[in-house]
């Protein structure tokens, strides 16, 4: 008799992880206050793009009912190291009223150009800087005294505020991990059809060979792997973004 087994020989478990609350915490500090304070006030996100073929869309990656710090915790990317064009968008919202608001400005730009790479290889990638780490260097973004009056060399501020932070924000990804475990465990292990039950529920044993990413830069500013750590500190029961798909050797 044919046995229907939870998951199939090369079968991948995909994963989507969630931020860790003290990060959440820092990017939000890192905020300015404007935008902070509302971390736990419910929001209400839609938008409408016109593409270039001139059809319009409501699609955003962003779900329509949440407040910010559940966004943060779920669904940005704030753990992730800013991308050059990251930082170009970032130097918009730099206060030249911040005592180094226009130092802050240029350094981004400079950041964000091609022809300083290197400039960008040390400063982001070497060092492992994530978008609050480079927030709270880059304070001037957060400053909100006399907001919006005057400039400097020509440069006046706009402010940061939710909408701008969700466009220049990428959603998480899914990371995707090659099954360990033998889909007929569950049934070698006495389980029928492979699932077990347990508090009303039906389940299936899984198990993942992961390595967990941790490390120092070269100086002394440590750092970890977003998905790898989320999976390391899971307790008993946790609830977890999972599901399995065809992988290319069970096709």
């Amino acid at each position: 008799m044919s046995i229907e087994l939870p998951y199939r020989a090369g079968d991948i478990a995909t994963i989507i992880p969630s931020n860790k609350k003290c990060v959440v915490d820092k990017f939000l500090s890192c905020l300015p206050k404007s935008v902070s304070s509302l971390a736990d006030i419910p929001l209400s996100i839609s938008t409408e793009i016109m593409s270039s073929t001139q059809y319009r869309t409501n699609y955003t990656p962003w779900p329509q009912h949440c407040t910010l710090r559940g966004l943060l915790t779920y669904c940005a990317d704030i753990s992730n190291l800013p991308e050059r064009e990251d930082l170009r968008s970032l130097s918009t919202y730099c206060n030249p009223l911040h005592p180094m608001g226009i130092d802050q400005w240029k350094k981004l730009i400079s950041l964000s150009e091609i022809s300083d790479a290197a400039l960008y290889g040390d400063y982001v990638l070497r060092e492992k800087r994530n978008w609050a780490d480079v927030l709270f260097d880059f304070d001037s973004i957060a400053y909100e005294d006399n907001m919006g009056v005057g400039g400097h060399e020509g440069r006046q501020c706009t402010p940061l505020t939710i909408e701008h932070l969700l466009m220049i924000l990428s959603p998480l990804k899914p990371r995707h991990f090659s099954i360990a475990s033998a889909p007929s465990s569950s049934v070698i292990n006495g389980h029928e059809k492979g699932y077990y039950q347990k508090a009303g529920s039906y389940g299936f044993d899984l198990e993942l060979c992961v390595s967990v990413v941790r490390g120092t830069t070269r100086h002394g500013r440590k750092y970890q792997g977003l998905c790898s750590n989320y999976l390391s500190q899971l307790s008993p029961h946790s609830k977890s973004r999972i599901w399995i798909r065809p992988g290319t050797f069970s096709k």
